[in-house]
Parts: C-alpha cells; structure tokens; sequence
C-alpha cells in the first residue's frame, strides 16, 4: 500500500494529450489526505483492537481463574461433605460402640446384682435355718432342764449333805450338770 506523502509525490509520465496536471494534483492530494485519515484510523482502531485484545485476555484469565475457583469450591464441598459424612459415621459407630458398652456393663450389672440377691437369700435361709434349729434345740434343752432340775436338785442336796458331814467347811456348790447350771450352795446349819 501507498504511503500519503508517496502519492503525493507520485510523478506521472508526460504524454501529449494528457491529463490535467493541476486536477490530477489536486485528485493526488485528495487521495493522499484520505489515505493519511484511513491509516490514522487504522492506527487508532489497531490500538483499540489491541487494548481489546488485552481486556479480553484479561477477562479471560478472570474466567479461567473464576471456573477454577468454582471447580476448586465444589470439590471443596464434595470434600467437606464426604469429610462431614465421614464424621458422621464416625460418630454413629463411636455412639454405637459406647451404647453397646453401656448397655453390656447394664447387663453385667444387673447379673451380679442377681446373684448376689440370690446368695444373701440363700445366706438369709441358711440363718434362718440355724436359728430356727438354734431355738429348738435350746427349747428342748429348756424343756429337758425344766425335766430335770427337780431330781438335780435332789442329787446336788444329797451330795451336799454328804460333803457337809466329811468336811468341817462351808461347802461350795459343784457343778450339778454340763449344761452349766449350779444347785444352790447351801450353809450347814
């Protein structure tokens, strides 16, 4: 393409019956100024075109930069619920566990406490048994003294008697049986 100052200082071959020298300059001149605004133009729009293109890089690496951050942001979220799933799991076994714990040592718990219910009812019959034969055997032994006494009285009188009249000291009462009753001593008269 043909700079301005190019055609205006274009020279034309002369030929006999030629053109209008001064129509031609002027044409050449008109030509080289529109030229000259069309370049201009082109100067101006090829600047824009570039602060353009610049924008849109611009804007584009803030689109890639916007759709990596939204990437980014889901699988943030996937994450954080997959974590928060994890967890909850987590959680729901660590629950199960300790209630499965607490209901075994209720468990436990409650057998000891049967058992020993039911060996303080066997100790409490064992005692009861021992007292109740306890009580018979002392009754019978109360209904045996109370046979008894009268005859061992008799006996522990006679003894007495007897020991008195060998011996010239107040006397002692003996023992009269094993069960551990004693006639009463009696002073020689």
């Amino acid at each position: 393409m043909f700079s301005p100052i190019e055609i205006k200082k274009h020279e034309f071959s002369r030929a006999m019956r030629g053109y209008d020298t001064v129509e031609v300059r002027a044409f050449l001149e008109s030509v080289a100024a529109e030229i000259e605004k069309l370049q201009e133009s082109v100067r101006s729009q090829s600047g824009e075109i570039e602060r353009l293109r610049i924008e849109l890089a611009s804007y584009q690496r803030m689109e890639q930069n916007m759709r990596e951050a939204m990437v980014n942001a889901q699988e943030t979220l996937r994450d954080a619920r997959e974590g928060a799933r994890r967890d909850a799991d987590l959680m729901h076994r660590e629950a199960e566990v300790i209630a499965e714990r607490i209901v075994n040592d209720a468990r436990k718990r409650s057998e000891d406490i049967r058992r020993e219910v039911e060996t303080l009812s066997i100790r409490r019959d064992n005692l009861i048994r021992k007292l109740k034969a306890l009580l018979r055997s002392e009754l019978e032994l109360i209904d045996l003294l109370a046979e008894e006494e009268p005859a061992v009285e008799a006996k522990a009188l006679a003894e007495n008697t007897v020991q008195r009249e060998k011996s010239p000291l107040p006397i002692i009462p003996k023992a009269v049986s094993d069960s551990g009753i004693r006639a009463s001593a009696q002073r020689p008269s």
